[in-house]
Parts: structure tokens; C-alpha cells; sequence
């Protein structure tokens, strides 16, 4: 367990180094291929072994958060086109699109900033259905004690 901890300090510590040597980053293609991907991906996947976690869970969602990345990096135009709706220059509706633009964004920021992270980080421990009973319980247990005290501070004043 010790060696999980240890490897994650090692990585953000090279991670927060490169960052505030270079002003601006160069190759972020590479970057992200090579040293996110590859290299976080098999450093993670050792890290959530020996905490306890399926490695290679993480390691399918966390590629698949790497592709998302590089995708958006390598053809931004389209995914803009795609978010944004195509480029015109008379601000004219050329159509209506199946699915509103406002929702193709929040769709996406959602999966990319939420979604994606959490099950990298939650699905590795547990399955969806042990998640959800645990932060059940603990809804319930914590409302139903404070119900309780409700009840027995009312009983008490009577």
C-alpha cells in the first residue's frame, strides 16, 4: 500500500515539475500519448492493484479518458462543429439538428469532467450496484438517526 501512495507523490511530482518548467507545452500530442497514457496508465494500474482495486478496470477508463483528450486535441475543429454547430457567416438556422447543441455540450462535459472521472476512480473499488447501497445506507443511516433524535426530543418535552 505504501508503494500505491508513493507512486502517486512520484508522478504528481513530475507531472507539477514539467508544468512549471515549461511556459508553454510543446508536443501535447506526445504528452498525452506517451506520458498520460502509457506511462500514468501502467503506473496507475500498479498503483490501484496494491490498493486494493481492479488495476485493469481502471486502466479501460482511464485509456478511454487519454482518447477523449486526444481526439479533442487532434481534430478540434470537428468536435467544435459537432458542440458548437457548423460555421457560418450570416448567423442564419440552417436546419434543425436532431439533438440541440446545448445539449451535444453538456453531454459531453458532463461524460468528460464527471461521468469518466468518477468511474475511474469509484469502479475499480466496487460495482455500480455496491456503490449505490453504500451511499444509500449512509443516507438513510444518518437521516434515520437524526429522525429518531427528532422523535425522542418531542417525546421527551410532552
Amino acid at each position: 500500500m505504501v508503494f500505491g501512495f508513493l507512486m502517486i507523490i512520484v508522478v504528481a511530482y513530475l507531472l507539477f515539475q514539467r508544468s512549471s518548467t515549461l511556459s508553454s507545452q510543446t508536443m501535447p500530442i506526445t504528452f498525452i500519448i506517451l506520458m498520460l497514457g502509457i506511462g500514468c496508465g501502467y503506473c496507475g494500474t500498479m498503483c490501484i492493484d496494491t490498493l486494493g482495486g481492479s488495476g485493469y478496470i481502471w486502466l479501460i477508463y482511464w485509456e478511454i479518458l487519454c482518447l477523449v483528450h486526444f481526439l479533442s486535441i487532434c481534430w478540434t475543429s470537428v468536435l467544435y462543429a459537432i458542440l458548437h454547430g457548423p460555421i457560418t457567416t450570416l448567423q442564419t438556422k440552417k436546419g434543425d439538428p436532431i439533438v440541440q447543441y446545448w445539449i451535444r455540450r453538456f453531454l459531453f462535459y458532463a461524460i468528460l469532467l464527471v461521468v469518466l472521472p468518477l468511474c475511474c476512480g469509484l469502479l475499480p473499488f466496487a460495482s455500480l450496484g455496491q456503490w449505490k447501497d453504500h451511499f444509500m445506507s449512509k443516507v438513510f443511516d444518518d437521516q434515520g438517526s437524526v429522525m429518531s433524535k427528532m422523535f425522542d426530543d418531542q417525546g421527551s418535552e410532552l
